[in-house]
């Protein structure tokens, strides 16, 4: 049956990474930036503006897995990522989060905004809580404009 990002596009029962990945599929506002082995794009999954998703272009589980080469390519990317979503959408604040276990390799450059430790407090335990939230909670017009107008100013940033 595959998954319905927030945009409500089928996303087919294959792996969502790969998907991206081979350009099968494109995530909310496409694709911000490119490399030889990375995309970084919108998450699909959580409209949070800002909430940004490292891939891996080949279906690999574990940074381990990566060459020296790919891995300081990873991290230009991450840092690139960062500075950008600082300096063009005001997030001073980041949690990065990768983990082996959806079996496609990806990082989460999730930031903190004051209304999440406002709702929820400032702590790690509550990500689970902050993503659904936002699934259930950021669906206006104006929620999914302000993710689409971020994944274009980050674009415009890469450029």
């Amino acid at each position: 049956m595959g998954f319905k990002d927030f945009m409500n596009n089928q996303w087919p029962d294959q792996c969502m990474g790969c998907s991206v990945g081979k350009g099968d599929m494109l995530p909310p506002g496409g694709i911000i930036y490119g490399t030889e082995n990375f995309v970084l794009h919108q998450d699909p999954d959580v409209p949070l503006s800002g909430f940004l998703i490292v891939a891996a272009k080949n279906h690999i589980r574990s940074i381990a897995e990566l060459t020296l080469e790919e891995s300081t390519e990873l991290f230009q990317l991450v840092y690139k990522a960062r500075v950008a979503m600082k300096e063009v959408c005001g997030i001073n604040e980041v949690t990065i989060i990768q983990e082996e276990r959806s079996g496609h390799f990806h990082l989460w450059l999730l930031p903190r905004y004051q209304w999440m430790n406002d709702k929820f407090g400032n702590s790690l335990n509550n990500i689970r809580e902050i993503m659904n939230y936002s699934k259930e909670n950021l669906k206006t017009e104006n929620d999914i404009d302000a993710v689409l107008l971020a994944v274009e100013k980050l674009r415009e940033a890469f450029n």
